[in-house]
């Protein structure tokens, strides 16, 4: 098999929740093809969502050091730094990634960097951006609420 047909059999097994077969597959496509960013950014992508956060910033580091100008990747490892609690460095990458074009998840970990610094009203400004790009992004929407929470109780 080639890497894109194990890169859309990993997109099914994505579709059907078997996180271990994507995982599988996203690995052998990696092996397949070494040159290509997306098996390394979905293996990154994958690992962060199941907190083995070193695990996922090898697998973007390496996704990025491939396709050097990608918003996604970008977003993604900053994400990763973010879940570290390495703000400044989440924040480089965040800030280099909305260079490139915006997101609502962009946008939405941009609030999160100051929201964590005590700006609420930076943090909110960037949540309702998160939400002009997406109306439905249900995370951005709970994040203003919290937002709004502090900033009265700082009244």
């Amino acid at each position: 098999m080639d890497s894109h047909e194990l890169m859309m059999k990993a997109a099914d097994a994505l579709a059907e929740d078997d996180l271990k077969e994507a995982e599988r597959l996203f690995l052998m496509a990696s092996e397949t093809d070494s040159t290509s960013y997306l098996p390394f950014y979905n293996l990154g992508v994958l690992a962060s969502d199941q907190e083995r956060l070193e695990e996922a910033l090898s697998y973007l580091e390496k996704a990025l050091s491939i396709e050097e100008d990608d918003a996604d990747i970008l977003t993604a490892l900053g994400t990763v730094h973010l879940k570290s609690c390495r703000d400044s460095e989440a924040e480089k990458l965040f800030r280099k990634a909305l260079e490139l074009g915006e997101s609502e998840v962009l946008y939405n970990n941009l609030g999160t960097l100051f929201f964590r610094r005590k700006d609420y009203n930076e943090a909110k400004r960037l949540f309702r951006k998160a939400l002009e790009i997406n109306p439905d992004y249900h995370e951005a929407r709970e994040n203003i609420a919290l937002a709004n929470f502090y900033l009265a109780m700082l009244t």
